[in-house]
C-alpha cells in the first residue's frame, strides 16, 4: 500500500507524464542516497564507501531502481530497516526500540521480499542481544517484528486467493538465482568479482575479531550475521516464489549487502591500511562494473512508445494493430493515440495492468484465439493493413504451429509462456497461409533494452 499511495499521491500532484515519473524514480534514488549518509552520522560511522558505490551506483539500480516499480522504495526501506537496528544495538533508548518498529512496518509494507529481510535482521539482533545478555533488548527486537507481522496479515487473506500466480510459477534452479545475482551485484566480471570478494573478508575479519573481543562493537558481528541470514532466506522466499529470477528482485539484497559491509568494515576501526583497501576495492569494483555496464544505463528501456507514434501516424481507421505477446499491450495502451483499433493476441478485456487472472482464463479455453482470427480476415478481405506490434513466429514449410490442450491439461500445466508461443505461432501459420504482401519497419531508434526491443510488421492482401 505505502508504493502505490506514494506513487498515486505524486501523480496527483506532479502527473503521470513520462518526464514526471522519471523524477519521481530519481527522488526514490535520492532518497536512498539520503539513508546512508543518515545512518553514517547517527552511528558516527565514515563515508558509507562501500554503500554508495556498490548499491547507489551500481548500474542495475540506476536501470531498474529508477523505474515505477517497488523494488526501489522497498530498498530504501529495508536499508532503513537495518539501519535503525543498528541505531537500537548501539542506543537502546526508547525513541530508537520505535524508530526500529517503524522502519520494520514500512519494509514489509512496501515490498512482500522485504518479509524475508526483515525477519534475517531481527535473527541477527536478537543473537547479539543474547550473546551479550541483554535480554531485554533481545525481547523489544521481537515485539517490534511482532508488530511488523501483524501489519503484514491482512495481505494473506489476499495473496491465498491468488489463483493467477500460479502462471508464473516455473522450476528455478539455484544456478540461476546465483547468476542472476551476480549480474545484479555487478559480480560477473573479473574486477567486480575480486573487490566484492575482497571486501566480504575484510567484513569476515570484522566479524571475527569482533567475536575475539566478546563483542565489543555491536556492529562489527551484527552487520555480517544479518547479511548471512538475509542471503540464506532470499533464496528460501525465491524458490518458495518459484519465478523466473530477474535483475529487480534482487535490488534489496544488493543495497542491503553493501550497507552490511560498511558496518562491518566500521568495526575494524579506521587504520590507514584498512581505509586504503576499502577505498581500493570499491574503485576497482565500480571501474570493472561500469566498464561492462555502463551501455545498459544509456540505452533505452523500450520502444513501444516510438512505435506506437508511427503505427499512430501510419494506420487508417480500416486497419488492424496486433500487439504480440499480449503483455506488450499494456505499454502500448499507454502511448497510442491512432485511430486503427488495436488488439493483443489473445484479445483481452483490460490492458491498464498486466491481468494474468485473464490470460489464465484464456488458457483454459478450447481455442483462445477463435475471435481474434475473423477480425484479422475481415480486415485483410478489405483492403487493410494489419500492424504486427511484436510480430510473430513464423512455422517452418513442413511444421504446424504447437497447438495446446486447455491448461492445466498440457504438458506444461499452468505456465503461461508456452501459451504465449503457441498463440504466436498460430496466428503467424494463420496469416503465411492467407497473406499476400508482408515487410517489417525499420528499426525507430538504436541502443534499446532487449527485454522490450519490439519488431514491427506489416502485412496486406487476402488470398484464400
Amino acid at each position: 500500500m505505502p508504493f502505490v499511495l506514494g506513487l498515486r499521491g505524486y501523480i496527483a500532484i506532479a502527473g503521470n507524464s513520462d518526464a514526471s515519473l522519471r523524477v519521481f524514480g530519481a527522488l526514490v534514488g535520492v532518497s536512498l542516497l539520503l539513508v546512508g549518509w543518515w545512518t553514517a552520522r547517527r552511528l558516527r560511522l565514515d563515508v558509507p564507501l562501500v554503500f554508495l558505490t556498490f548499491a547507489v551506483l551500481n548500474p542495475a539500480f540506476l536501470v531498474w531502481g529508477t523505474t515505477i516499480r517497488g523494488y526501489a522504495m522497498g530498498s530504501v526501506m529495508i536499508v532503513f530497516a537495518l539501519a535503525a537496528t543498528a541505531n537500537f544495538l548501539s542506543n537502546g533508548k526508547t525513541r530508537n526500540a520505535f524508530l526500529m518498529t517503524i522502519a520494520f512496518v514500512a519494509a514489509v509494507q512496501c515490498l512482500v521480499s522485504n518479509t524475508a529481510f526483515v525477519f534475517a535482521i531481527c535473527l541477527g539482533a536478537i543473537s547479539v542481544c543474547f550473546s551479550r545478555g541483554n535480554r531485554r533488548m533481545a525481547a523489544v527486537v521481537a515485539g517490534a517484528l511482532g508488530i511488523a507481522a501483524l501489519s503484514f496479515l491482512p495481505y494473506i487473506a489476499t495473496y491465498s486467493k491468488m489463483g493467477w500466480h500460479v502462471s508464473l510459477q516455473t522450476n528455478v534452479s539455484l544456478s540461476a538465482l546465483w547468476q542472476t545475482f551476480c549480474d545484479t551485484l555487478g559480480a560477473r566480471n573479473l574486477a567486480g568479482g575480486i573487490a566484492w570478494l575482497t571486501l566480504a573478508i575484510m567484513a569476515a575479519l570484522s566479524c571475527i575479531i569482533g567475536l575475539a573481543k566478546r563483542m565489543i562493537s555491536p556492529l562489527s558481528t551484527f552487520a555480517p550475521l544479518a547479511a548471512l541470514l538475509s542471503l540464506v532466506g532470499f533464496c528460501v522466499f525465491l524458490k518458495m516464489l518459484s519465478y523466473q529470477p530477474q535483475r529487480w528482485y534482487f535490488l534489496p539484497l544488493v543495497c542491503l549487502l553493501a550497507f552490511a559491509v560498511d558496518f562491518a568494515i566500521a568495526g575494524l576501526g579506521a587504520p590507514v591500511a584498512i581505509r586504503f583497501v576499502r577505498l581500493l576495492g570499491c574503485l576497482v569494483g565500480v571501474l570493472g562494473t561500469w566498464s561492462s555496464s555502463c551501455s545498459t544505463v544509456i540505452e533505452r528501456q523500450s520502444n513501444v512508445d516510438l512505435i506506437a507514434n508511427w503505427v499512430g501516424a501510419q494506420a487508417r481507421a480500416g486497419d488492424l494493430v496486433l500487439v504480440n505477446p499480449w503483455f506488450f499491450g499494456v505499454s502500448f495502451n499507454r502511448y497510442y493515440r491512432g485511430v486503427a483499433p488495436w488488439l493483443t493476441v489473445p484479445i483481452l478485456s483490460d490492458l491498464r495492468i498486466h491481468r494474468y487472472d485473464l490470460i489464465r482464463e484464456k488458457m483454459c479455453e478450447e481455442d483462445p484465439l477463435r475471435d481474434l482470427r475473423p477480425t484479422i480476415e475481415s480486415t485483410l478481405r478489405n483492403g487493410g493493413r494489419v500492424y504486427l506490434v511484436g510480430g510473430v513466429q513464423l512455422v517452418g514449410e513442413n511444421e504446424r504451429a504447437l497447438v495446446l490442450p486447455p491448461a492445466p491439461r498440457s504438458q506444461y500445466r499452468w505456465s503461461y509462456l508456452p501459451y504465449v508461443i503457441a498463440w504466436s505461432q498460430q496466428i503467424g501459420e494463420f496469416l503465411q497461409a492467407h497473406v499476400q504482401a508482408s515487410g517489417e519497419v525499420p528499426q525507430l531508434a538504436e541502443r534499446i533494452n532487449t527485454e522490450e526491443n519490439i519488431p514491427l510488421w506489416q502485412v496486406g492482401g487476402w488470398h484464400d
